[in-house]
């Protein structure tokens, strides 16, 4: 039987928790108003050899969500309020050794009790990585309110002759794609995440080496959260006059996959390529591929990106999408799409002063059809704040209840979305 905290404690936890989320939403409004009092990366102590720095940042999000359609037991249109706060602990001993530590205290508010332990879109709407460790505490668990702490970072890193060797909780990244990362394995971003400063942290063992003129290798061994899941793989990226080059493979969970990716310029243009092919070493048999095609158009002040994607984890059909949910990919995070084919775009202009910047972002699902579009404005206010405002607008068919759940288009089933986020970094 589960034994109760004593009172005392309990109302102490709350108590705290409540004032951190004051404190927080107090920070924010007043950095908005006054923008040069929390923006210098702190520098703790400093010697000839060894420094501890302290920078991260405060985010803050009101986002109003309206599904489209009516949701049993649930609120049509609801609203949803969250902070991040993430500090950035980084410690230099000499030449040879680096310890980073990321902890993050998140306070999530809704008015509509079944969104308030999370969102399709907004903060912490990505897959968090499994981990044996678990450095997370929640401070407050009610029916509209949720906030909670967790270390995010915690490695230490190694420079050496032969490489540089880094133990611990930390961000990986593999692959060339923007909107359909088919190789980016150990963790990646939901499409609809808005916070994406700092990637999820993982649990491994990293190596890097450069042993020639434009070759590097990179082998990870990464923690999964159970034994069977334990997960390695090795990538070696070679750079050319003429493309940016990679091959790998290795174990991830309970497949064998072979990975590969080619990046090319063609004048303003880039080229790019990669996917993977998985072995299921429990049904001895070989899944379908994952494949990526993009092409981007560097202009200056313009970025253009398109993507096509298919998604051999998906469907081939939407009444088979309830299933995807439910398997073990979708719920890990290694990929977000329930379809097969995939179209993607991505535009971005910046004017000359910098301080303005307008992108938009859309995905189509070919055979259901559906869309998402999600335009942002972003204004830089000054002194390392920022304010931003957005929307996700949707279109495809909406999902049935009765007499059974039943998913008949991807982004018809996500609803409509606009939000607001202040960002003040130090």
């Amino acid at each position: 039987m589960r034994r109760a905290r004593p009172p005392g404690i309990a109302s102490w936890r709350k108590a705290f928790a409540k004032a951190v989320v004051r404190t927080v939403l107090s920070l924010g409004f007043s950095a908005f108003l006054t923008p040069g009092t929390l923006l210098a990366q702190f520098t703790l102590f400093q010697t000839d050899d060894r420094a501890l720095e302290l920078g991260g940042y405060i985010r803050s999000l009101t986002q109003l969500y309206d599904p489209g359609y009516d949701i049993p037991d649930a609120d049509r249109p609801s609203g949803i309020h969250a902070e991040v706060v993430r500090l950035k602990w980084k410690l230099r001993l000499g030449d040879s050794f680096f310890l980073e530590a990321h902890n993050r205290v998140q306070g999530q508010v809704s008015s509509d009790p079944t969104q308030a332990g999370g969102a399709a879109v907004g903060f912490g709407v990505s897959a968090v990585p499994g981990r044996s460790l678990d450095l997370s505490s929640v401070w407050i668990e009610e029916e509209r309110l949720r906030v909670w702490h967790d270390i995010d970072r915690l490695s230490l890193t190694m420079y050496t002759s032969l490489g540089d060797l880094t133990l611990g909780r930390q961000a990986i990244t593999w692959g060339i794609s923007n909107l359909f990362p088919v190789v980016d394995l150990w963790a990646q971003f939901s499409p609809f995440e808005l916070d994406t400063e700092e990637k999820p942290g993982i649990d491994a063992i990293r190596i890097l080496t450069y042993p020639g003129e434009g070759l590097e290798l990179d082998a990870v061994v990464a923690d999964r959260g159970s034994s069977g899941d334990l997960s390695a793989g090795i990538r070696a990226s070679l750079s050319l006059s003429w493309a940016d080059l990679y091959l790998g493979g290795g174990k991830f969970w309970n497949q064998a996959m072979g990975l590969a990716g080619i990046s090319a310029p063609v004048g303003s243009w880039k080229i790019r390529g990669e996917g993977v092919l998985p072995y299921d070493l429990d049904e001895k048999d070989t899944d379908l591929p994952r494949l990526t095609l993009g092409l981007d158009w560097l202009g200056g002040e313009v970025m253009l990106s398109g993507e096509y994607h298919f998604n051999g984890l998906g469907s081939e059909t939407s009444e088979g999408y309830v299933g995807i949910v439910q398997e073990k990919p979708f719920s890990r995070g290694e990929s977000y799409f329930l379809g097969r084919h995939y179209l993607g775009g991505m535009g971005s202009w910046t004017p000359g002063n910098d301080r303005l910047s307008l992108s938009l972002v859309s995905l189509w699902n070919l055979q259901d059809p559906s869309s998402a579009f999600v335009p942002n404005l972003t204004y830089d206010v000054g002194q390392s704040t920022r304010v931003s405002i957005g929307a996700m607008i949707t279109f495809g068919e909406i999902p049935l209840f009765q007499p059974l759940p039943a998913l008949r288009s991807e982004y018809g089933t996500y609803g409509d979305f606009a939000y607001t986020m202040l960002s003040v970094y130090f």
